[in-house]
């Protein structure tokens, strides 16, 4: 696929992305943004996808008035994890270490510039967010459904968790974005006729038992330290147990994926139960037995 039809389309939907961050699609926008560029970075030299990116800049810029600032700073943020994606599929890299090399250098761009703006602007992160909240929440207050100080009591207690579990939602985020990538340029590159390295199938998606201990770990530092503390344990353990809890849910989508495959259960199955054990926190228990006790071996003739 050299300077073609394709590569022109694929700059348009980059195109596109970025002239739809100021409407209220634009947190669907944030995980479609690098595929377009993964893609291009892919499949171009490196001269021409820089005058493909050249082009998709200045247009984005000056078709996005006021919010044009906003649209190249977002572009160029995406633009070096799709580029070292990208470079990682040109060598054929395995899937995993593509999706943990861009994983890591979103959340590195994350957390500098998480640093660089505290550091500029001097700000108290968790009264910002309270004040942000609290212009949302007010609202109800005003209303009469809640009673006066609500508002400014939970934004204060709402603030406050999210500075506390910082680290959890970068983790998160800059996973989601690069695993969301991978599945996408390749299923996008699949259709062109260009097969990607493909990750594990969920079927053989096993933990190491490892984890069971550090979860232990992490729920008798949450039982031992105050929930409402700022010191260093409370931080651990709010963002250790979460994380460990959503490593043990994708573990039981695993478990249900390796199930439908031992019993010669229909490719649907595995799919629909995904959706009741993301949406119930509680199903994380079995990704957990899973991980600590031999389940699988009982389900294999």
């Amino acid at each position: 696929m050299n300077i073609g039809w394709k590569s022109l389309v694929w700059s348009f939907i980059a195109l596109l992305l970025l002239l739809s961050i100021p409407t209220p699609l634009n947190a669907l926008t944030l995980f479609l943004l690098m595929t377009p560029f993964v893609i291009l970075f892919t499949t171009l030299r490196p001269a021409v996808f820089a005058g493909h990116a050249a082009v998709i800049a200045a247009a984005a810029y000056l078709l996005s008035g006021a919010y044009g600032p906003l649209a190249l700073t977002l572009m160029i943020f995406f633009l070096v994890p799709s580029i070292v994606m990208g470079f990682l599929y040109k060598k054929r890299r395995k899937a995993w270490s593509i999706v943990l090399a861009g994983f890591l250098v979103i959340l590195a761009q994350l957390l500098l510039e998480l640093v660089l703006f505290s550091l500029q602007f001097r700000i108290d992160l968790s009264a910002e967010l309270a004040a942000l909240i609290q212009n949302s929440l007010t609202q109800f207050e005003t209303s009469g459904m809640m009673p006066a100080g609500w508002a400014a009591n939970t934004a204060s207690d709402l603030g406050d968790a999210i500075v506390t579990m910082l680290p959890l939602l970068l983790l998160l985020s800059s996973f989601l974005f690069a695993i969301i990538t991978h599945g996408l340029t390749r299923a996008a590159m699949s259709r062109a006729g260009v097969q990607l390295p493909a990750l594990p199938q969920a079927k053989t998606w096993r933990l190491p038992r490892s984890l069971v201990w550090y979860y232990l770990i992490g729920l008798v530092i949450s039982y031992a330290v105050p929930a409402d503390g700022g010191g260093f344990w409370t931080v651990v353990s709010a963002n250790l147990v979460p994380l460990l809890r959503f490593a043990f849910t994708v573990q039981a989508i695993g478990f249900f994926f390796f199930l439908a495959d031992a019993r010669k259960w229909s490719k649907v199955v595995p799919v629909l139960i995904a959706v009741p054990i993301v949406l119930f926190p509680p199903f994380y228990l079995i990704g957990l037995l899973d991980v600590a006790f031999p389940l699988r071996r009982y389900f294999v003739k």
